[in-house]
């Protein structure tokens, strides 16, 4: 009886649980599309964002690097087609990155499981003479 006492309490928290994720993501805004976020900060309606319109979706200290990154033609200005591609690069790099350190982590954890089992070499041990029997 103990035991199916356990089974449903444990059931119990674990759909209140679900049930408070859930929540959590419904009070969450849902994210505006790539092109929507562009629209919004493209404030002059000319189709393509200064470094002031850009700062506008991309805050942080590295905004100025990204537009720089972004501004492929070099016009000081960012279009649609040059962000994707400024995207695109970007999600590449941090897909190679993380693939490189998956890479260092599998190879390590090889090599500590190969330390593991390596063989201790055998020692000779001297002949000890035994006196024959009488």
């Amino acid at each position: 009886m103990k035991v199916s006492g356990v089974i449903g309490l444990s059931v119990i928290a674990a759909v209140s649980l679900s049930t408070m994720a859930m929540a959590d993501e419904a009070a969450k805004p849902p994210k505006a599309p790539k092109q929507d976020m562009f629209k919004q900060a493209d404030a002059n309606a000319d189709g393509k964002l200064s470094l002031d319109e850009f700062k506008t979706m991309f805050k942080g200290p590295d905004a100025d690097k990204k537009f720089v990154t972004a501004d492929a033609d070099k016009d000081g200005f960012v279009t649609p087609a040059e962000l994707k591609v400024a995207r695109q690069a970007a999600n590449a790099e941090r897909q190679a990155a993380r693939q490189a350190a998956n890479a260092e982590r599998k190879a390590a954890k090889q090599a500590a499981n190969t330390a593991k089992c390596a063989v201790v070499p055998a020692v000779a041990v001297p002949a000890v003479p035994v006196a024959p029997a009488k």
